[in-house]
């Protein structure tokens, strides 16, 4: 990392706010997706802030969570200190999250540096993650605006979003740095495969880099509302304590992505590339670049398969078995059985919602 950026303190910013519902039934709002064991035993959480700890240290490290499960993720991190994990009384999306965070350390640390992952990402390396985000720390100080993490794009991935680069602009501990010409989410077969073949675009890995005032100018610009309400927010803080000033404010903030909301509009914005194994785990289909290929498929838990294929059979409980089936989903709790074609894993969320409106809360 350049001199200048090393002049400026690292903060990392853990996004664990997410409801994980594609992952129902085994994930709840008790127990979301990123506390599930799914990284070689330890949650998807506790491997994302270690990963973090070479690069920035646990007391510069914040995790923003659901207060449902703050206490749960104070005792997953036990080395993270307390306070440094914040509790959103209701869920607003990434870009309040960012936000909330931002105005925090404009009053206490306004020369910091942010870096902000997800919580529920699998990267075996380690090294080469921090390599990259230390790359976009020092980008994000020597040139400005915003900087994002853009991946090889190894294989026509329609589930993913990509990012189309523009001109080169130099490189930052050895890896290129290039202008963002647009962002371009989640394409079908046809055209993730003309984006691969392309050789300029790369996979939006949702990971970020930006100084505190150039989030907090372009949460200004592009979503005025939220920069106002934020204000309010810092401004009851100061006089009336965060906690009531989060209980009066957060649920009435805006609930809008900083992808959407931030990252697509403003400029200029910049990605450091890598290539490094990734996976953002983003469905049940995502176990099977996790864990080891069964003759059934993916296997995990209680299973027993005869004459199967191609599918992700689950038990958090009961015994799972299959006789003759292909291409099927099936994961058992104590409470509830899901069962859904492969090519059908994406709409696991409307099951979510079905329950919610039919008022199985018990459930959810």
């Amino acid at each position: 990392m350049s001199s200048s950026a090393e002049a400026r303190p690292l903060v990392a910013v853990v996004m664990a706010g997410g409801a994980g519902t594609r992952f129902w039934p085994l994930s709840r709002c008790c127990r979301p997706k990123q506390l599930l064991p799914f990284a070689g035993g330890r949650s998807l959480l506790a491997a994302a802030v270690e990963r973090l700890a070479p690069l920035v240290p646990p007391e510069r490290t914040l995790v923003v969570t659901s207060a449902l499960v703050a206490d749960a993720v104070r005792e997953e991190l036990a080395g993270l200190p307390r306070e440094n994990v914040l509790a959103e009384p209701a869920g607003r999306d990434t870009a309040a999250c960012v936000g909330w965070v931002a105005w925090r350390l404009a009053r206490s640390s306004p020369g910091s540096v942010m870096i902000v992952v997800p919580a529920d990402h699998v990267i075996p390396d380690g090294a080469a993650l921090r390599s990259a985000l230390a790359a976009a720390a020092a980008t994000a100080v020597a040139r400005g605006g915003l900087v994002t993490v853009g991946l090889r794009a190894a294989r026509p991935e329609t589930g993913f979003g990509y990012l189309e680069l523009g001109e080169a602009a130099g490189g930052a501990g050895g890896h290129e740095v290039f202008a963002v010409r647009r962002f371009v989410e989640k394409p079908d077969r046809a055209r993730a495969e003309a984006f691969v073949a392309a050789g300029n675009f790369r996979w939006n890995s949702g990971m970020f880099a930006w100084t505190v005032a150039a989030i907090e100018a372009a949460i200004r610009a592009h979503l005025p509302d939220l920069a106002a309400a934020l204000d309010a927010m810092a401004a009851d803080a100061a006089a009336l304590g965060e906690a009531e000033a989060l209980a009066r404010h957060y649920p009435q903030l805006p609930r809008v992505s900083v992808d959407f909301g931030v990252m697509e509009k403003a400029s200029p914005v910049w990605a450091v590339t890598a290539d490094l194994s990734w996976s953002d785990v983003g469905s049940w289909l995502g176990l099977a670049e996790l864990l080891p290929e069964q003759p059934a498929g993916v296997t995990m838990g209680d299973v027993v398969a005869l004459d199967s294929e191609r599918c992700v059979l689950v038990s958090d409980g009961p015994l799972v078995a299959a006789l003759g089936v292909r291409d099927l989903v099936v994961v058992a709790t104590r409470d509830a059985v899901l069962v859904v074609p492969s090519d059908q894993v994406q709409r696991v969320k409307e099951l979510v919602e079905a329950l919610r409106a039919r008022g199985r809360d018990e459930l959810l």
